[in-house]
């Protein structure tokens, strides 16, 4: 797949859960060279830096039980190539799947982040819809259900339960302190996508934020184009805020690929997306941010890639901005 998320993103999108006899090993690694300025309106910073973006290595397979019915599990884990700091938990479950869908039970992105699709033309690295965008979140305790596809629609849920205890807006002990559910579609060109989100963090009392987001794209043969907006309800802990995006690549001779993005929100949201059990927000009221960024990608082979792009973050009312120049080396195996 383009973008490994899992077994279960494969089910809702593409075609059931494919047999497979033997674990299969999987990975990337992804180095990128990166200058970085800063200026907040009193002090500067600039710095390179050599970074592991998100290079990970997995197993994943899946074990036929007769009857339809399959085992299937995923354990992939964030490496760092650059300074060789541990592993790092990424999408690892494990669960069945059948007739009725899939249920998994582990760690796994949220049916809010899954509906995003390949909207983000800059994932992983500066540029990323999570800098103005909530609900990019990976959660822990999750059970999550996919179902079949019915005429290219797939509804994906997740329960998280808190395991946290008692906090600010009441104990965090239940099956279901945060809930996620989308609904996905996907017919020949066209990609669709609804998603909401409960949060009980545990923050404020009597307060219930709450996350809907949108997405639509539409992949022509040389070029695609997508829209995005989020809409943030923080109920009583704090202002309400909501952002969109736009973007789009188009290819270019018979491996190269130019790709531009654009996003806008109003604070809470820039720098600060809500996760359950983190602080929601430290942003500024009225504080609006941008971002765009513009690249481009050189594919050497299947596996193997190189980019290149720029990136410029601003935020309205504390002047705060930061660009930032990367070029990177991709391989998948």
């Amino acid at each position: 797949m383009k973008k490994i998320l899992s077994l279960a993103i494969a089910a809702a999108l593409v075609a059931p859960v494919a047999a497979m006899a033997d674990a299969t090993v999987y990975g990337k690694a992804h180095m990128v060279i990166q200058n970085t300025s800063e200026d907040d309106g009193t002090d500067d910073v600039d710095v390179w830096s050599v970074d592991s973006i998100d290079s990970r290595v997995g197993v994943k397979g899946s074990e036929d039980l007769g009857g339809g019915l399959k085992a299937v599990y995923q354990f992939e884990f964030k490496v760092n190539l650059d300074d060789g700091d541990g592993l790092g938990d990424r999408n690892q479950f494990v669960g069945l799947a059948g007739g009725f869908g899939t249920v998994l039970l582990g760690r796994h992105d949220t049916p809010l982040k899954m509906s995003q699709g390949k909207f983000d033309q800059f994932g992983d690295v500066a540029g990323d819809i999570k800098s103005v965008i909530p609900g990019e979140d990976r959660v822990d305790n999750v059970i999550a259900y996919v179902s079949p596809s019915m005429g290219g629609l797939s509804i994906v849920g997740a329960l998280v339960s808190g395991e946290l205890g008692d906090g600010a807006g009441g104990e965090l002990d239940g099956p279901a302190d945060h809930i996620s559910i989308a609904g996905l579609y996907k017919n020949g060109p066209i990609f669709a996508s609804l998603a909401y989100n409960t949060y009980d963090l545990g923050i404020v009392a009597d307060a219930d934020p709450s996350l809907l987001r949108g997405t639509l794209i539409y992949k022509g043969g040389m070029w695609q184009a997508g829209v995005m907006f989020s809409s943030l309800d923080l109920d009583d802990a704090g202002e309400d805020a909501d952002a969109f995006g736009v973007s789009g690549n188009v290819k270019v001779g018979g491996s190269g690929k130019i790709k531009a993005q654009y996003l806008a929100g109003d604070a809470p949201i820039g720098k600060a997306p809500i996760s359950p059990g983190v602080k929601i927000t430290d942003g500024t009221e009225g504080n609006d941010v941008t971002q765009w960024s513009l690249g481009y990608e050189h594919a050497m082979s299947k596996k193997t890639k190189l980019h290149v792009g720029y990136t410029l973050y601003e935020e309205d009312e504390s002047d705060y901005e930061e660009t930032a120049f990367f070029g990177g080396l991709i391989h998948k195996f």
